[in-house]
C-alpha cells in the first residue's frame, strides 16, 4: 500500500508542477508566435485595403498597429522597462505631426511628381522604361520592397557617420525606452530622407506609382513594430525583419566592441545587416542603457537648424 501510495504521491506532484509550468509554456509559445501571427495580419490588411491604401494608411492604420503594439506591451512585460509617462506629451504631439501632417505632406508631394513630372519636365520624358517594361505588378513589387530597404539601410548608416545628419537623427535616439508611442519621434527631415529620395528615383526609373505605395507601405509594418516595448521573442524572425529585440541593440548607447557608430541599422529588414557585416544579437538578454529623454518636441524640429536658441533668447529676455 505505501509503495502504490508513494508512486501515487509522485504522479500528483508531478502532475500538478505540469499544470503550473503549462501556462508559462503557453505565455512564452505566444510571446513567440504573436510577431509573426500580427505581421501576416497587418500586411494581409494592406492587400485587402489596397483600393484606398492612402486613407487607410494615414488615418487609422497606423494608429491600429500602435494600439496593438500597446496592447502587447501590457501583456508581455519587459522586465527593463523604463517609464515614458513623462515623455508622453512629447510623443503624442511627435505622433500627430507625423500622422497628421509629414505622411500627408509627403503624399502630396511625392505623388504628384511621381505622375507628372517625369512625364512632362521641361518637355522631356524623364521615364527610363514604361511600368509594363519592368514586369507583372507583383514583382515590381518585391524588387520595390528590396530597392526602399536597401537604400534605408545605407542611408541610415549615413545618418549615424555623418555629423549634420546625426544631429537630425539623433533625436529619434533621445528615449531611455523602445516603446510604441515614440516610434514617430524624429525629426520631419530625417522622416523625408529616407522617404523621398527613393521614391523619386523609382518613379524616374518607370514603376508603377501605385507599387510604389503599396510596396513600401506594407514594408513599413515592420518597422513600425521595431519599437516595441513588449518582451517579444523574435526567434527566427530576427534573421530577417527588424524585431524588437534586433533594433533595442541599435538604441543602446554602448555600441558592441567592432561595430563602430552602431549595429542593427536595418529599417524593416535584418538580412541587410548580415549581409554587411552590422548584424548584431547575441543569445543572452540583458538590460539596455539609451540615451537620456529629449522632451521638448520644438527642441527636435527646430534645434539641428540653429533655430531653437534664438527662441530660449527672446524667451529669456522677455
Amino acid at each position: 500500500m505505501s509503495v502504490v501510495s508513494e508512486e501515487t504521491s509522485e504522479v500528483l506532484s508531478m502532475s500538478t508542477t505540469a499544470s503550473r509550468s503549462s501556462p508559462k509554456t503557453i505565455f512564452y509559445i505566444s510571446s513567440a508566435l504573436i510577431l509573426p501571427v500580427l505581421y501576416v495580419f497587418f500586411y494581409t490588411l494592406q492587400v485587402w485595403t489596397k483600393g484606398s491604401v492612402i486613407e487607410s494608411w494615414l488615418k487609422w492604420d497606423r494608429l491600429l498597429i500602435i494600439a496593438a503594439i500597446i496592447v502587447m506591451e501590457r501583456i508581455y512585460t519587459y522586465r527593463y522597462a523604463v517609464s515614458q509617462k513623462a515623455v508622453l506629451g512629447r510623443d503624442i504631439v511627435a505622433n500627430i505631426v507625423t500622422i497628421y501632417l509629414v505622411y500627408p505632406a509627403t503624399a502630396m508631394i511625392v505623388l504628384p511628381l511621381l505622375k507628372f513630372i517625369p512625364e512632362h519636365f521641361l518637355g522631356r520624358d524623364l521615364v527610363f522604361v514604361s511600368p509594363d517594361q519592368l514586369g507583372p505588378f507583383w514583382l515590381q513589387i518585391v524588387v520595390i520592397v528590396l530597392s526602399v530597404s536597401f537604400f534605408r539601410y545605407w542611408m541610415h548608416r549615413l545618418q549615424h557617420t555623418n555629423s549634420f545628419l546625426w544631429e537630425l537623427h539623433s533625436y529619434h535616439h533621445r528615449t531611455t525606452d523602445l516603446k510604441a508611442t515614440n516610434g514617430g519621434v524624429s525629426n520631419p527631415v530625417d522622416f523625408a530622407l529616407r522617404n523621398v529620395i527613393i521614391f523619386l528615383i523609382l518613379g524616374m526609373i518607370g514603376f508603377d506609382p501605385y507599387a510604389i505605395l503599396l510596396a513600401v507601405t506594407a514594408s513599413n509594418i515592420s518597422g513600425l513594430f521595431s519599437h516595441c516595448g513588449a518582451d517579444v521573442k523574435g526567434g527566427i524572425l530576427n534573421y530577417f525583419f527588424v524585431t524588437p529585440e534586433v533594433h533595442r541593440w541599435h538604441h543602446a548607447v554602448d555600441v558592441p566592441k567592432g561595430y563602430g557608430y552602431s549595429c542593427n541599422y536595418g529599417v524593416e529588414f535584418s538580412f541587410w545587416d548580415i549581409l554587411f557585416g552590422t548584424y548584431y544579437m547575441p543569445k543572452q538578454n540583458g538590460e539596455f542603457v539609451m540615451l537620456p529623454d529629449e522632451r521638448n518636441y520644438l527642441k527636435i524640429l527646430l534645434e539641428p537648424f540653429g533655430l531653437y536658441r534664438p527662441l530660449t533668447w527672446f524667451r529669456h529676455a522677455k
